[in-house]
């Protein structure tokens, strides 16, 4: 049985850092235009120029609603990609009965984006290599933009970055309400469109009684994130991801809210503050190995 998952309290919320397990993906490309001399402190590469990063999906529990944000990368990845991002099947059930919970008690699901690290989980591949939704009785909550281009994606870039889309999403096709805009998914609970990294990428708030929480997804994927010009090769419009960091990182300071990071290996979540115009980590949430053992 894996460690109970660290909580927060958000108001009458309570949100429980599960995580789908660490992998590994290239330095360069999670950090973009930022020299390797400057990332590699914090985040040490292996022979491969690989860092270990986490996959972090917060868990929003209030009475008989229970919303999970992405889903990792799950089981179904070939061998071969299993070996390319050091990844193997996933840690999200543990974690859910770490808690007392099955699969079937996730109410709804908020999917940042169609990348593999995100939305992979949605479904499980059974040991006949057959692949079914992963959380049956949940509603699938995703951009209306995202699922077109994921469908019918316009470029090589693109269909390399949405190349997993179609065997994770056929599965769960019945189960998928497309959402355009901001959408309040249960009352606190609220969708909210950044762009930037994918056109239509979205992060998730939870607010109650002045208490907030957000998950940024790929805008602050890691703590090293939270620099301005710290950003991902892979962002489409990195002009939005910058304009769309500082403001939340701004109101999350002003404001003091949890906001969690997608990938950082180290910490689930953390407070942050603004030191003379620099935004930096104040009360952080550790990312525990034994977790994972």
């Amino acid at each position: 049985m894996a460690e109970t998952p660290p909580k927060i309290k958000v108001g009458a919320f309570e949100v429980a850092f599960l995580a789908d397990g660490f992998w590994r993906n290239d330095g360069g490309c999670m950090f973009g235009v930022v020299p390797r001399d400057l990332w590699q402190h914090n985040h040490p590469p292996d022979k491969h120029n690989r860092i270990r990063l986490n996959l972090t999906c917060p868990l929003i529990v209030k009475g008989g609603d229970a919303i999970l944000v992405d889903t990792g990368i799950g089981n179904r990845l070939s061998s071969v990609e299993r070996q390319i991002f050091d990844h193997g099947d996933g840690w999200l059930p543990e974690h859910l009965r770490a808690l007392g919970m099955e699969a079937g008690d996730v109410t709804h699901l908020i999917v940042s984006h169609l990348h593999f690290d995100h939305c992979g989980g949605i479904v499980r591949r059974r040991d006949s290599g057959a692949l079914e939704a992963a959380f049956p009785r949940a509603r699938i909550f995703v951009q209306k933009g995202e699922l077109e281009i994921a469908g019918l994606p316009r470029n090589e870039r693109l269909r390399a970055a949405y190349r997993h889309g179609a065997e994770v999403l056929a599965p769960v096709r019945s189960m998928l309400e497309a959402i355009d805009g901001d959408t309040d998914i249960i009352a606190g609970v609220r969708a909210v469109v950044t762009g930037g990294h994918t056109r239509d990428h979205q992060a998730a708030i939870v607010s109650d009684g002045g208490a907030c929480f957000m998950h940024l997804a790929d805008i602050v994927p890691t703590r090293s994130h939270i620099r301005g010009p710290w950003n991902q090769a892979y962002d489409l419009d990195v002009l939005r991801t910058m304009e769309q960091k500082a403001h939340y990182l701004g109101l999350a300071a002003e404001q003091r809210w949890w906001l969690s990071f997608a990938h950082d290996d180290t910490v689930f979540a953390a407070m942050v503050r603004n030191d003379r115009g620099r935004i930096v980590l104040g009360d952080t949430i550790p990312v525990s190995e034994r977790l994972f053992q």
